[in-house]
């Protein structure tokens, strides 16, 4: 079992060594399960997938029928989740809904007379405001360009107001997200239990307790920054946001309600069968596509033009492309990985050494997290999440661990600790929006990203324990 044992490791340090060369995470992970996949027969493993695939009488020649059947799986299943969720996400913003939704949240703001208490207020709105526009990235560009210039207007220090807006992407419970959705399949819950029963339970009060650490770390170090003479940074000119999203002047404002249908589609339904009789069961992808048809009904009455709205509808079908690209093909990449270090049996040695272990829930607890929290941060994001997601439920599984204690952290660490990574975009995007260093920006994000990660883990271990 020792070859098996270094093989994973090689093939895990070729990931490592991929995305520190600037690899796209998706074309490492694939390559680090294609070494294990091709070396694996020399070692004697054979017909040992998790897949059933047709025998071709050529060992290698399978390895690649497995890889086709992930492939195949993948897109088919959670796959085309996340495909409709980018879809619907590429429509609203072509429409303007997510726009007038932002313009709706941040409104209020700019009220406020004591300035810092626009760092928790902007950070939690802003994180509602994920629900609408899931990508960390692209939510900093709209921000940067939209609220960035106010929040400063109002008082705050350019990176004051950039460590808020570069950590506004994080741990919202939503049934919208691919994350979510992902974590619920493979521990073979519903999804709105998992999203507004254990998740909301932990996410919710570790947003509030991030919120209060922004103002009382941002507030020290502005402080601290005045004594010391230290120059904060400027205001973006508008050669800065050059690049930012259009924000659409003419759409209602009630399209603000749009993004976040199918959210209510959903939500509406689990509140009703916790309160009363009433059970109806939804699925997150007709309910995305019935919101899809209302935004395009309603695009068609603004517009009087039924075949411009109807054409529009091809914005939703790039969107899924663009879903595609960009998660669904990480997942599979991810899956490919983890076939691979479980076809050599690497995975089922880990769950018979821990199984009937004493303490294994707090070893496999810390051991999960601290395997996420590196990698995020050696990543700058959540790629990782997507292969230990895949393992996580079958190691809890052979410990007679919840499965829930070790994916909500990983999950929660995933989605966290990419504001705190040199490497991440949504860092490297408000850092030099701002003009600082993304040190500098990363010492403004790690505290209240840190009490978020403990914070987490605390509740985690309290509310689904092992």
């Amino acid at each position: 079992m020792l070859l098996e044992y270094l093989l994973a490791i090689c093939g895990i340090l070729l990931v490592g060594v991929l995305i520190r060369r600037k690899v796209n995470a998706t074309v490492a992970l694939l390559a680090g399960g294609l070494l294990i996949l091709m070396v694996a027969p020399v070692l004697g493993h054979t017909g040992t997938g998790g897949y059933d695939v047709t025998d071709t009488g050529n060992a290698w020649l399978d390895q690649f029928g497995y890889i086709a059947a992930i492939l195949s799986q993948t897109t088919a299943g959670i796959g085309m989740v996340i495909m409709v969720l980018f879809g619907f996400s590429a429509y609203m913003s072509h429409i303007g809904a997510n726009q007038v939704a932002t313009r709706l949240l941040t409104k209020p703001l700019l009220r406020l007379r004591a300035k810092y208490l626009l760092v928790p207020l902007t950070f939690w709105i802003g994180n509602l405001m994920s629900l609408a526009v899931p990508s960390a990235s692209a939510l900093a560009v709209l921000l940067v360009a939209t609220l960035l210039p106010a929040l400063v207007g109002a008082g705050l220090t350019p990176i004051t107001a950039a460590a808020v807006i570069a950590t506004t992407a994080t741990i919202m419970p939503t049934p919208l997200g691919a994350d979510n959705v992902i974590a619920a399949e493979r521990l073979g819950i519903p999804l709105d239990d998992y999203v507004f029963g254990m998740h909301a339970a932990i996410s919710i009060p570790t947003l509030v307790a991030m919120g209060l650490a922004h103002l009382v770390w941002q507030r020290f170090l502005d402080r601290r920054a005045i004594v010391r003479s230290k120059n904060l940074g400027r205001l973006p000119t508008e050669s800065d946001s050059e690049a930012a999203p259009e924000m659409p002047r003419d759409a209602p404002g009630w399209y603000a309600v749009l993004p976040v249908l199918p959210l209510l589609l959903v939500l509406v339904p689990f509140v009703l069968k916790q309160l009363t009789p009433f059970d109806l069961a939804v699925e997150l992808v007709p309910v995305t596509l019935i919101a899809l048809v209302v935004a395009a009904v309603a695009e068609s009455a603004r517009r009087r033009s039924p075949r411009a709205a109807l054409e529009d509808l091809m914005v939703f079908f790039r969107g899924m492309g663009t879903g595609f690209a960009m998660v669904v093909a990480l997942v599979i990449a991810a899956n490919v990985l983890v076939e691979a270090i479980m076809q050599i049996g690497v995975v089922d040695a880990l769950s018979a050494a821990v199984a009937g272990l004493d303490g294994a829930a707090l070893l496999l607890f810390l051991g999960f997290s601290g395997a996420m929290l590196l990698l995020a941060l050696l990543t700058g994001g959540v790629a990782p999440f997507y292969s230990l997601v895949e393992i996580a439920p079958k190691v809890a599984l052979s410990a007679g661990v919840n499965g829930a204690l070790l994916v909500l952290p990983i999950q929660f660490i995933g989605n966290l600790a990419r504001a705190m990574s040199p490497v991440a975009a949504v860092v490297l995007i408000v850092s030099s929006s701002v003009r600082v260093t993304v040190t500098e920006l990363i010492a403004r994000t790690s505290v209240p990203m840190i009490v978020g990660i403990g914070v987490s883990m605390l509740l985690t271990w309290i509310v689904v324990g092992p």
